[in-house]
């Protein structure tokens, strides 16, 4: 089978491998400050009690489905990056 890769293809996986680390990072930093308004000590009243019950735990796993889902594309990405530049050699 022939591969053919363009010099776009080149960059946009390279960009994109170069973002991921980036949005990784904000998602961990999503988390921790959730958890930190999610816990009472930090955080107390109508507006919190709402907050940690009916907001926070669907954030929370949208934000760790988020994570694992940007690792996998991480991974992807790498091996996209590793094909291309083999069809280029």
């Amino acid at each position: 089978m022939r591969t053919v890769t363009s010099p776009a293809a080149q960059a946009a996986a390279r960009r994109l491998a170069e973002e991921l680390p980036a949005l990784s990072a904000t998602t961990a930093d999503l988390r921790r400050h959730g958890g930190t308004l999610a816990d009472p000590r930090y955080w107390e009243g109508p507006k919190a009690q709402t907050f940690r019950t009916q907001i926070w735990p669907a954030v929370e796993s949208t934000l760790t489905s988020l994570r694992t889902n940007l690792d996998e594309l991480a991974r992807t990405v790498s091996e996209v990056n590793r094909r291309i530049a083999d069809a280029g050699a």
